[in-house]
């Protein structure tokens, strides 16, 4: 009797792939296709690694070597997570394993300041394993930072080549706040969906411009300002001639507004958002003064040093601004990080400036245009930094 060849073990090019092994192939060549779309490459996902890599070990020194600092809170008090789950996490991780309370979950402070994108995310696919929410929302977090890397890669090929684009990648992944952007946080899949945003309406798909948008603005309520520069980039794209596809940006006002709407539905109180921001002391330039983290309280304070941390990032963010020029970066992009800092500053809270410039993506590109020597430079000084603030962030003594 001759042997028989089993059909998933056939050669290449022989028989066939059939049962378990086809499957694992079909896997895996749909992951490395999604990877193609998304311009994820090895280069890209090394610096993601190496980066997330500082950002593990800041959060080991910062439990294992720092003191902690004890009013710090987290939402998941296994180690790492511990860290990683720390300040807002515990916020974004209770709504989702309990959805919003009408009540203050600590002090004065309203989970309905938090907008609900995320942490519902978190919460479905936990369901199965509810008592791993606080890994899941990491997780979550990582992968959609990944995904973030490689639309930016993909949305910056255009203007800058894909070698400064995936470099500005890079420069994103490793920068001083880009810890955020592993803990139980909104930014990463903010991030992410801000651009695909962008990149679909570069592309002409203006319902799924839309339809990001509104994804975004339900992960960071900041993100219906990107009303505006995306909307003068559809009509730059249609020779300045509005049409009614760009109704479809309508979408963004819409779920803010369903949000809000339902916020204070949940408290009682057609102002509620507002009061659960003012409570977090963000009034407003001339309303906080009497808040302990807004502007003028800041300055005058034992947290003077730390106010003008956030002060001096403010500076270098405005300064950078006078490349958009120079390195013509279009006018829908230079509008990201002023209308982020103009909503910060409105606020009259400094505390998540780090945060809110580094969501502004432009500045990637701003910062790969530079010269080499800067370049360097300026790699060697971020991986520092990025290692000191992640520490800071995890022992609980600068605000992410």
């Amino acid at each position: 009797m001759s042997a028989r060849i089993r059909p998933d073990t056939a050669p290449r090019g022989g028989f066939p792939l059939m049962g378990g092994r086809a499957a694992r192939v079909g896997a895996a060549a749909r992951i490395r296709g999604v990877g193609v779309a998304l311009a994820i490459d090895r280069p890209l996902v090394t610096a993601f690694v190496l980066s997330r890599l500082v950002v593990l070990l800041a959060a080991v020194a910062a439990e294992y070597l720092l003191a902690r600092n004890p009013l710090l809170t987290s939402g998941d008090a296994a180690p790492l997570l511990r860290s990683l789950t720390s300040w807002d996490g515990m916020y974004y991780l209770g709504i989702a394993r309990d959805g919003y309370h009408a009540a203050a979950v600590s002090g004065a402070y309203h989970d309905y300041a938090f907008a609900p994108l995320y942490p519902m995310l978190v919460r479905v696919l936990s369901a199965p394993w509810p008592g791993f929410a606080g890994l899941v929302a990491v997780v979550v977090s990582n992968v959609a930072f990944l995904a973030a890397l490689g639309l930016l890669v993909r949305l910056g090929e255009p203007y800058l080549g894909r070698r400064r684009a995936r470099l500005a990648a890079m420069i994103l992944a490793f920068f001083p706040f880009a810890a955020v952007f592993s803990m139980a946080y909104t930014e990463s899949l903010f991030l992410a969906l801000s651009l695909a945003a962008f990149l679909a309406a570069e592309r002409g798909s203006r319902g799924w411009a839309g339809v990001f948008l509104a994804l975004a603005t339900l992960a960071r309520l900041q993100g219906v300002v990107l009303f505006v520069p995306l909307g003068l980039l559809i009509l730059a794209r249609d020779g300045w001639r509005p049409h009614l596809s760009l109704a479809w940006l309508a979408l963004g006002p819409i779920a803010a507004a369903g949000f809000l709407a339902y916020a204070n539905g949940v408290a009682g109180s057609s102002t509620a958002f507002l009061d659960a921001q003012t409570a977090w002391g963000r009034a407003g330039i001339g309303g906080a003064a009497e808040a302990s983290g807004s502007l003028a309280a800041g300055f005058n304070s034992p947290l003077a040093v730390y106010q003008g941390s956030l002060l001096l990032t403010l500076c270098g963010a405005l300064f950078l601004l006078v490349y958009v020029r120079p390195d013509r970066i279009p006018l829908a992009y230079a509008l990201v990080p002023v209308l982020y800092i103009g909503a910060e500053l409105s606020s009259g809270l400094l505390e998540a400036v780090g945060r809110i410039t580094m969501l502004a993506f432009p500045y990637a590109w701003i910062l790969a245009r530079r010269s080499s020597g800067f370049r360097r430079s300026w790699s060697l000084l971020s991986v520092a930094l990025l290692a000191l603030v992640s520490a800071l962030y995890f022992a609980g003594f600068y605000v992410p």
